[in-house]
């Protein structure tokens, strides 16, 4: 006697249906939208002293440290005669006499970091090291610090110093924050040692990348997609 099977075309529409459905809403899921913290918001003055706050569109910038002055907004003018940054004609922040600052969104709301733009600000003297110094990236939550990651400014090709990009893509460890901070570390020609004592630990920073936590796509449009095409596999092997 002949067993009929059902035939595997209709097992396959139905699963392709599903797939269908999967996948319009994996479209469907907003696309994430990347802001951009460029400093080229208009100010009345340049300059940023510890406790400034600072809006620059939905951004705002807090400038920190234990001097008055500590920072910048501008073009190379910005660096106060220092060595700036060659690479940019833009306006970027100056962090200046160990200063350093905070940033985040306006309105509270929380996101991640994509990429950030980093150079470090020369002081003068006679001979850097390779590694100039270290950028240290905080996120924080209102639970306290969310992830932290340290970056490497370089030292300056043929005298110069150049803003670099660095990919932070990964950073937050899956997680969003509502604030971050940027600090800097001096690091020493001849020494293994950075530090931030002794006002030569300054940076240029520009460019930051964000993605806002609300553009960001749920998992569970592609959990469902990956769950149709394992029902894929299961029928093939069926009809095998």
């Amino acid at each position: 006697m002949l067993r009929k099977f059902p035939s595997p075309r209709r097992g396959f529409g139905r699963l392709f249906n599903a797939m269908a459905v999967a996948a319009a809403l994996c479209a469907a899921a907003p696309a994430s939208q990347a802001g951009v913290l460029d400093f080229e918001t208009p100010l009345d003055m340049p300059f940023v002293f510890s406790g400034d706050v600072i809006q620059m569109g939905n951004y705002y910038v807090e400038g920190a440290g234990t001097a008055g002055f500590v920072g910048a907004i501008g073009g190379n003018d910005s660096c106060l005669g220092l060595q700036c940054p060659a690479n940019n004609a833009t306006n970027y922040y100056s962090a200046v006499d160990d200063g350093y600052l905070f940033f985040g969104m306006v309105d509270g709301s929380a996101f991640t970091l994509s990429s950030l733009q980093a150079s470090f600000i020369g002081t003068g003297l006679p001979s850097y090291p390779s590694i100039a110094a270290i950028l240290e990236v905080t996120a924080f939550d209102a639970s306290g610090i969310v992830d932290d990651i340290y970056l490497y400014l370089n030292g300056p090709t043929a005298g110069v110093f150049n803003f670099a990009n660095y990919d932070l893509s990964g950073f937050g460890k899956g997680k969003t924050f509502t604030d971050v901070r940027l600090v800097s570390f001096a690091c020493t020609a001849g020494s293994t040692t950075c530090d931030r004592t002794n006002n030569q630990a300054q940076f240029a920073v520009d460019n930051i990348v964000t993605v806002s936590a609300t553009d960001v796509p749920e998992p569970a449009s592609f959990a469902l997609l990956g769950l149709g095409l394992l029902g894929l596999g299961a029928a093939r092997r069926r009809a095998a």
